[in-house]
Formats: structure tokens, C-alpha cells, sequence
């Protein structure tokens, strides 16, 4: 089986036959979230990180476990509250990556309208004018300030990837 990345040149759209939903640079991005957030669990004791969300967890949350939700930085909960999540998106001019995110963000919101969502973009969709750019235009208009999106074509320093989740992580501490 050829496993190209979906964001080689003449993409057409889905994950097609042969091709995989991610590269070398979004599992990169998607490790380094993670690992900052299994770091950062220590520091923040009144708060509770999942990866993923269980079976009863769904159920509990919004009545049914027939959704996934599984950001790449996790879910952080307060005193069984959901308040913030990390997602880690790369991706090129075309792709799909960011119709999962729409995904996750809206069962996040639906969990806690208030959440904090933040969204690290990384690859060539993220440059201004891009979808990741338009993407990030649209979450603001539609779900509000609580939904930020970073945004750099080449990637991040997981030095200050820390430190935004840190901070965020402060703010609700």
C-alpha cells in the first residue's frame, strides 16, 4: 500500500485509496501537543486532562456515545466540567483536516458553550488567505473569541506551544 500524504499535489479531496490523513510534520505537531499536555498535568492538579473521551463520559456529557472526541492536546476538565481543549491541525492548500476540527469544536461547544478552544495551525493552509486562515475567520464569527486559532505555515517552537497552553490553562485554573 502507498502511503502519500493526502497533501501531495493533485489532491482531490477525502482521504483517497493509498493516501493517509497525515505526514512526517502533522504528526509532529500532533505528538509535540500531546506531550505538552501529559507534561502539564502535574501543574494544574484542580484540573482533570482526558485524551479521549470514555463510553460513559459521552453518555454523561450529552446523553449518547455516538461521537468521537479525541483533541491532539486533550479535553481539560474543571470539577466535571469541560472547559478547555487543544487540537493541532496541519494542513496544505487542499485537504480535509479542517472538517474534523468543525467536528471536535462543536461537540466541545455543545459539551460547554464557554469552552476555551485552542487550535494550532501549521502547513500551507495556514497562510493568510488559506482555508486554515478562513477557517479561523468563520470560527470567530460563529462560535466566538473562546475559539483561537495560531497560525504559522511552518510549524511551532513546543516551547511556545507550552506556553499558550500554559497560560490558557492559568486563565481558568
Amino acid at each position: 500500500m502507498n502511503q502519500n500524504s493526502q497533501r501531495e499535489n493533485g489532491f482531490k479531496g477525502g482521504i483517497q485509496a493509498g493516501t493517509t490523513a497525515w505526514d512526517k510534520d502533522s504528526l509532529k505537531l500532533d505528538g509535540d501537543l500531546h506531550q505538552i499536555a501529559v507534561e502539564l498535568r502535574e501543574e494544574f492538579p484542580n484540573l482533570d486532562y482526558v485524551f479521549k473521551l470514555s463510553k460513559q463520559q459521552k453518555i454523561d456529557l450529552l446523553g449518547d456515545d455516538c461521537f468521537g472526541f479525541s483533541p491532539d492536546g486533550g479535553a481539560w476538565f474543571s470539577n466535571g466540567k469541560l472547559v478547555a481543549a487543544f487540537e493541532a491541525k496541519k494542513q496544505g492548500v487542499n485537504g480535509n483536516a479542517i472538517e474534523r476540527w468543525w467536528k471536535n469544536a462543536s461537540i466541545a461547544e455543545c459539551i460547554n458553550p464557554d469552552i476555551k478552544y485552542i487550535t494550532f495551525c501549521s502547513g500551507q493552509g495556514a497562510k493568510k488567505g488559506e482555508v486554515l486562515d478562513k477557517t479561523r475567520k468563520l470560527a470567530k464569527i460563529i462560535k466566538g473569541e473562546n475559539f483561537k486559532f495560531f497560525m504559522n505555515a511552518d510549524g511551532f517552537d513546543t516551547k511556545k506551544m507550552k506556553t499558550i497552553v500554559k497560560n490558557t490553562l492559568e486563565s481558568i485554573d
